[in-house]
């Protein structure tokens, strides 16, 4: 790249150039005069001497003189040709030069008048932004102000003349932050820049501006140690605005207001954390008990209702130190900030009589209730992941124990519940690889003592554990919803049996199949057992599906209708366990039922000569009258089998008849008959 030429270097080259022209002129000049005067000098004195030597004849001489004449011009015309055209080609160069360098000169004058003329913007434009940006610009050192810019002074109220000779620190940094701010700029110097941090400023009005800054440290004679700051900063007030919004979304919940699970469990590592002796809390996981009941039956916006109004409750009867949190769903937490057991035990045992109230909405009112688990920080976790599995696990032992109570965490729950998610992890292995048989019970006539039908029951063959009975693996199973897949392979495989009972000329013997109130309740698992005994090619009218009285069934209308459609397939519908629930004649008059089952409780209290049989006597009675066929369970004594005769009592089952037995030892008892053979096992 070229250098740049000033303007006065510029007009000294073209004032040299014009000087240096003539004298090159006058030169070449002198030289062409002084090469023709010595020729001629030397032709005058030699021409003729030479002549005179070379030519001694006079005429001849004569002759001769005026052709040398002609010969020195030209002589002396070839001389001043070669003498003048060298001298131009010189002259040519020469001004071919500078020409070349007055070009040059021309080009740097123009470049420097540019850039000139970029240094004049830059200038305006820098002035502009100090001037015009929103940003803030202070050059200062850790004491005086030495300028800030006009949005500087507009956003804080002061003007360099209020901030002159003065500790800027003092007037526009917070108390809190001032120590900090001359932490910062000590490093400055050490690190000559510091970017991105946040520091407010206090305006003259008392208004507090978050800002963003960049300083760096620059070179000056003013600064007694040579050196001042140049610090740029951005109004970060809106954006610190949006982080709040952002950060109440991450850590509150959105429909009460309470902090979320994340927040609450920063709250529990904050006293985890805590380097306290003898540090101690406590955390209850509180679950609300029929929650769903709600939900399904008004609506989840209902349940949004009753979800904010709960967190209110809560919010007013926790205070600080102590917090409550919404985990999720209609699960709550609080955290208990050294308190001890027993004042744990009577503040929830207080919340819960106080919460524990009906809740009316739309003139329809739902009884609240919670089921608490409670764990305490050392001893029964580390961390929060910990403390919160542990309280779950306390809760939900809590719920299955009988609801509404509070719980605390003990080994023995933990045990208890690795134990079930082990059997649940067992039971989905059993279930994939048919480790689970059917049993048949029969069910016998109790006038001719012939087999009827049977009932078709589960069980369970663990390769390594061996015999599970239904009542350990049952209920773990609809808990978690493995129920569903059980009866569908339960179904089918009553079905293929009812099939080949069929072919071998069994096709009156009847076969009961149990379903839970999960599948009758549940659209898409009822419809999948539908399709199963639509697919089957059996007779209908032989197949009886029997449901439990003490079933929770939490949709009644939908039970109803399932249980039509099944009606509607020629199906029978049996009400197992009658007697035992609450509902047994509400069942009897809203359910499409063919049968009921009469609960071994009440036929275990035959031998009692107790109510119960006069309860049976009437049941018996009404049963007749409404035309059901009624079925006796748990037959166990003969005392219990004539009774049930002489009552009217259609059928029945029970060990006295017949444990339940694998298809291969069912069959010989079809062909016979239990009062001719008093058949016992």
């Amino acid at each position: 790249m070229s250098r740049e030429f000033s303007k006065d270097e510029v007009k000294e080259a073209k004032k040299a150039n014009r000087k240096r022209r003539p004298s090159v002129f006058k030169n070449e000049a002198v030289i062409i005069a002084s090469i023709y005067w010595v020729f001629g000098a030397l032709w005058i004195i030699l021409s003729d001497r030479i002549l005179e030597l070379v030519i001694p004849n006079m005429e001849a001489y004569k002759h001769l003189q005026t052709y040398k004449g002609w010969f020195y011009i030209l002589i002396t015309t070839l001389m001043l040709f070669f003498l003048i055209r060298d001298r131009i080609i010189l002259l040519r160069d020469e001004n071919k030069k500078t020409q070349g360098a007055y070009n040059k000169l021309s080009i740097a004058h123009g470049e420097l008048t540019t850039a000139k003329a970029e240094l004049v913007f830059q200038k305006e434009l820098t002035e502009s932004i100090i001037n015009d940006a929103p940003v803030f610009i202070f050059t200062h050192n850790e004491e005086s102000m030495i300028s800030l810019n006009p949005f500087a002074q507009k956003m804080c109220g002061y003007g360099i003349e209020d901030l002159h000779e003065k500790n800027w620190i003092e007037i526009l940094v917070p108390a809190e932050y001032r120590d900090q701010v001359r932490k910062i700029f000590k490093g400055i110097r050490e690190r000559k820049q510091l970017q991105d941090y946040e520091v407010p400023l206090i305006t003259k009005d008392g208004f507090l501006i978050n800002i963003l800054w960049n300083s760096t440290m620059m070179s000056s004679r003013e600064d007694e140690e040579g050196h001042y700051f140049v610090s740029i900063g951005v109004d970060i007030n809106e954006r610190k605005h949006y982080e709040d919004q952002i950060e109440h979304l991450a850590y509150y919940d959105r429909l009460t207001g309470l902090p979320n699970r994340a927040k609450f469990e920063s709250e529990i590592n904050e006293q985890i954390n805590r380097n306290i002796q003898g540090n101690y809390f406590m955390i209850a996981y509180i679950d609300i008990d029929n929650f769903k009941n709600i939900n399904d039956s008004m609506g989840h916006q209902v349940g949004d209702l009753f979800l904010n109004y709960l967190g209110e409750r809560l919010r007013d009867e926790i205070s600080e130190p102590n917090s409550v949190a919404r985990l999720g769903g209609d699960e709550f937490a609080i955290l208990f900030v050294r308190m001890l057991k027993d004042e744990v035990l009577l503040k929830l045992e207080a919340l819960i009589q106080r919460i524990s109230r009906t809740w009316t909405i739309e003139n329809r009112q739902f009884y609240i209730s919670m089921s608490v688990g409670v764990v305490s920080y050392p001893f029964d976790g580390t961390d929060s992941t910990t403390l919160l599995k542990n309280a779950d696990i306390a809760m939900y032992t809590a719920k299955r124990e009988g609801k509404n109570r509070v719980l605390f965490y003990q080994k023995e729950i933990y045990d208890n519940n690795a134990r079930q998610i082990k059997m649940i992890n067992n039971l989905q292995y059993g279930i994939e690889n048919e480790h689970f048989v059917l049993y048949y019970q029969p069910q016998f006539c109790l006038k001719t003592g012939r087999v009827l039908g049977v009932e078709a029951l589960v069980r369970w063959i663990h390769p390594e554990e061996g015999f599970i009975p239904p009542s350990e693996f049952i209920p773990l199973a609809e808990e978690s919803g493995q129920i569903y897949m059980l009866e569908r392979w339960i179904v089918r495989q009553a079905l293929r049996q009812k099939k080949q009972w069929e072919l071998e000329g069994y096709g009156e013997l009847e076969i009961s199949i149990n379903l839970s109130g999960k599948t009758l309740t549940s659209t898409i698992n009822f419809r999948e057992i539908e399709q199963i005994l639509q697919e089957a090619p059996v007779n209908y009218e032989g197949v009886v599906i029997e449901i439990t009285e003490t079933a929770n069934i939490s949709d009644v209308d939908i039970v109803i209708e399932h249980l039509k459609r099944l009606r509607n397939m020629g199906i029978r519908i049996a009400l197992d366990d009658f007697g035992t629930g609450y509902s047994s004649l509400n069942y009897l008059k809203m359910f499409p039922i063919n049968i009921i089952k009469l609960d071994q409780s009440f036929i275990r209290a035959i031998n009692e000569n107790s109510v119960d049989m006069l309860l049976i006597k009437n049941i018996l009675r009404l049963a007749h009258d409404l035309e059901f066929y009624v079925v006796a369970e748990g037959i166990e004594t003969q005392e219990q089998l004539e009774f049930l005769r002489t009552g009217s009592c259609n059928s029945g089952q029970g060990y006295l008849l017949s444990k339940p037995v694998p298809v291969e030892m069912l069959n010989p008892l079809l062909m016979k008959d239990f009062y001719a053979v008093n058949y016992k096992e």
